[in-house]
């Protein structure tokens, strides 16, 4: 006999925000490792300095997109956020490789890749600014240019397959997949696609640019920094892109970070998504994780290259030190953090702070009663406060 009884399923928000945490966590150490690595080992190198700087573009997305989806997994904007993120590290990860003089064709592939996630992770862009804050295009011709946007997106990614060179590990090769005589044609197909795409992400700009001017309130504060953010983004393309040199990429980089930077300060200062706490480990752990990072570079650095120590023992000494300072470093760090981002825990601490030292040396049950009162007004601000004590000597 059958059951008309449908079969209970695991809510998403269950699931998702591990997820989101997950893949945010590794895109950033993802982030980390690419850079270490190429400093390391090739930090001397202006064109791996490039490359290693062209990292940085993306380091802020993962960091705001897990703590976005993780709160809100049924909103686009986190996810979309990841995902820029993601493709953009994977881009400088397939960068780093070196398939030798004359790769093969699946060697071809892995910088073709690394070509087509750069690509995407650029058009994704304009397609943030025009879905935020809401998670929807909204009118018909915003959904239209979303729909141009991954056109534009698959054809570029298409024409790059066939590009006569490709990019890799800061130098370039031939690709065994170019067809011959077609050259010409491929390269004003890439000048055309990415005159489309450059266009595509000035309308983004401009439209903000339109919506900041007729909101209003929250909604104002919200888009301000978007749109300051978004105005870089097109310049800063240009020069990344046109100027073959190791610092080329920076203004991108504080294009795009001040992209995911102006989300997430929408998020915390003009509560968007009332995901406070969470934005605030965010940053805490991220800024902690920089430092360290820093620390552990710098005395590894020091102790085999400066002083006259051993690789062994300097990598082991310099793991010790970043992990002494782990727990000093991050309870300082989550109290600036707090301080700036996270106003109404700092608040509630001070509050409590205060009211301890307050009562420490009293015994007066009256006057303990009133500082709690006057504790749980300045915190809180109820509009109604009610203390009942046991009378004394009562068993119940």
């Amino acid at each position: 006999m059958k059951s008309d009884v449908p079969v209970a399923r695991e809510p998403p928000s269950r699931r998702w925000p591990a997820v989101a945490l997950g893949l945010g966590l590794a895109e950033f150490l993802g982030g980390v490792a690419v850079v270490v690595y190429i400093v390391h080992l090739y930090g001397h190198n202006s064109d791996w300095l490039q490359l290693a700087v062209w990292t940085l573009v993306f380091m802020g997305f993962p960091l705001v997109g897990a703590a976005t989806a993780s709160s809100r997994p049924r909103h686009p904007v986190g996810w979309l956020l990841l995902a820029i993120g993601g493709v953009g590290m994977a881009s400088q990860f397939c960068y780093t490789y070196s398939p030798g003089p004359h790769p093969s064709v699946p060697q071809a592939l892995v910088l073709i890749a690394a070509g087509d996630f750069l690509v995407t992770a650029l058009v994704l862009l304009p397609i943030l600014i025009l879905i935020f804050p809401t998670g929807s295009p909204g009118r018909a011709w915003r959904r239209r240019v979303v729909v141009s946007v991954a056109v534009v997106c698959v054809l570029a990614d298409i024409t790059a397959a066939f590009a006569p060179q490709l990019s890799g590990d800061a130098r370039n090769y031939a690709n065994p997949l170019r067809p011959l005589g077609f050259g010409g044609l491929i390269s004003i197909l890439t000048s055309v696609f990415f005159l489309l795409a450059l266009l595509v992400l000035l309308g983004a700009a401009l439209d903000a640019i339109r919506r900041l001017r007729r909101s209003q309130g929250v909604q104002r504060q919200q888009l301000k920094w978007l749109v300051y953010a978004s105005a870089l983004l097109v310049p800063a393309v240009v020069i990344a892109v046109a100027i073959p040199n190791w610092w080329s990429p920076i203004p991108l980089i504080v294009a795009t970070n001040g992209l995911a930077a102006s989300i997430g300060l929408a998020i915390v200062r003009y509560r968007l998504y009332d995901i406070d706490r969470l934005i605030s480990r965010t940053l805490a752990y991220a800024t902690v994780t920089g430092l360290l990072v820093g620390v552990y570079v710098g005395l590894v650095t020091l102790a085999t290259r400066v002083l006259p120590f051993s690789s062994p023992l300097g990598v082991a000494a310099s793991t010790l030190v970043a992990v002494a300072l782990f727990t000093p470093l991050r309870r300082r760090v989550q109290r600036l953090v707090d301080r700036r981002f996270n106003r109404a825990r700092y608040d509630a601490e001070a509050t409590v702070a205060a009211f301890a030292h307050r009562v420490r040396d009293d015994v007066d049950l009256e006057v303990v009663s009133s500082e709690f009162v006057h504790a749980v007004q300045s915190s809180v601000e109820p509009a109604h406060v009610s203390l009942w004590l046991r009378p004394t000597g009562s068993s119940t």
